[in-house]
C-alpha cells in the first residue's frame, strides 16, 4: 500500500525533479531524508508501528536477571535510533533513512521476525515489529518538500 502511494507521489513529480539541477536534486534529497530520519527515530521511540499499531511488548524477563530495585523500561530500540545507527543518506537521486553495522542486522531480525541468535547456545524467534516503513504523515512530509522546492 505505501509502495504504491510512493509510486503515485514520484509519478506527479517525475517531470518537476528531472528539471531540476543535480545540485537542487541533491539539496531536496538531502532536507528529505533528514526529515525521514527524524520522523521514523520519533515513531521507533513511540514504539509504534508505521500502520500506527504498537510493538508487541518484551517477553518478561526472569526476576532473577534485574538487579534489585531497578525499573526496566518498557520501551525497546531506544538506543538504535542514535544518529551514529540510524543514518540518513541522499544523491541526487535518492533520498534514504536506515539502519548501519551490526544494529542494521539486529534490526532486519525485528523488522521481518527472524530468527536470531542470543548467545552461542541459544537462539530466538523474534516477533515481526517493523521498524521502518512510511506512514501517510511521512507521504505528506515528501509531498510538502516537493511543493516547498517548486514553490507552488
Amino acid at each position: 500500500m505505501a509502495t504504491d502511494d510512493l509510486n503515485q507521489i514520484n509519478e506527479l513529480f517525475d517531470g518537476l525533479i528531472e528539471r531540476l539541477s543535480p545540485q537542487k536534486r541533491k539539496q531536496l534529497a538531502r532536507d528529505i531524508a533528514r526529515k525521514l530520519r527524524a520522523s521514523q527515530a520519533t515513531r521507533i521511540k513511540e514504539n509504534k508501528a508505521p500502520d500506527g499499531s504498537d510493538f508487541e511488548a518484551r517477553k518478561p524477563q526472569a526476576s532473577w536477571r534485574t538487579k534489585k530495585g531497578s525499573i526496566k523500561k518498557k520501551l525497546m530500540f531506544q538506543k538504535l535510533i542514535r544518529t551514529k545507527y540510524l543514518k540518513s543518506g541522499y544523491t541526487s537521486d535518492q533520498a534514504s533513512a536506515g539502519f548501519i553495522g551490526l544494529l542494521a542486522y539486529i534490526a532486519r531480525q525485528h523488522q521481518y521476525g527472524l530468527r536470531g541468535k542470543v548467545n552461542d547456545q541459544v537462539s530466538t524467534q523474534y516477533p515481526e515489529r517493523q521498524l521502518l516503513g512510511f506512514t501517510e504523515e511521512e507521504q505528506a512530509l515528501i509531498e510538502n518538500a516537493l511543493i516547498g522546492q517548486f514553490n507552488i
